[in-house]
């Protein structure tokens, strides 16, 4: 059975995301695709804001921007995990992430960056990186569902059990407040 329209245009998505910017031939190879119909994808997404197209090039546009930031894990935890998360990182001195499980990805859904190098990394959205070490704390719901993780990156020399317990505080802050 062939991709459907919606399957076809979230793979171009995806590749978009992934790459920053990609041309009409690299999409249509990357998402094994015919370049007619990425075109034909591309003008109607481009037409709706999906995508912006800057010199034959493609990248994701305002649109998906403005639905990105209306996405929350659970309802009121990023207002909430903000300040824990900052006061977390300038306690630490390091990164700290709120991530949610979400299909087969583990994303960052809110992020305080002290080290440079997270910076693109650890971006809200992101896919959390194989290979980086992290001291994590479950955050729960009311009810004691877990709906994520509060994690700190674990940088060289530095010892987990230093860390885990201001990465607990946090996290339990972050599931009292969704409790109140």
């Amino acid at each position: 059975m062939g991709r459907s329209v919606l399957e076809g245009a979230f793979s171009l998505l995806e590749e978009l995301m992934d790459e920053g910017e990609l041309g009409l031939t690299q999409l249509a190879v990357r998402c094994e695709m015919p370049k007619t119909t990425v075109h034909r994808l591309l003008e109607q997404m481009e037409l709706l804001g999906a995508v912006e197209n800057v010199c034959g090039r493609y990248r994701i546009g305002a649109q998906m921007f403005r639905f990105g930031q209306a996405w929350e894990p659970a309802p009121g935890v990023l207002r909430v995990a903000r300040q824990p998360l900052r006061a977390l990182s300038a306690t630490i001195r390091t990164s700290a992430i709120l991530t949610v499980p979400r299909l087969d990805r583990v994303l960052v859904a809110a992020a305080s960056i002290v080290r440079a190098e997270d910076m693109t990394r650890l971006r809200p959205g992101a896919t959390v990186p194989a290979g980086m070490e992290f001291v994590s704390a479950p955050v729960r719901t009311p009810s004691s569902n877990i709906i994520g993780t509060v994690s700190a990156v674990l940088d060289n020399g530095r010892s987990a059990t230093a860390l885990s317990g201001a990465v607990g505080h946090a996290a339990r802050a972050i599931s009292a407040a969704l409790a109140s």
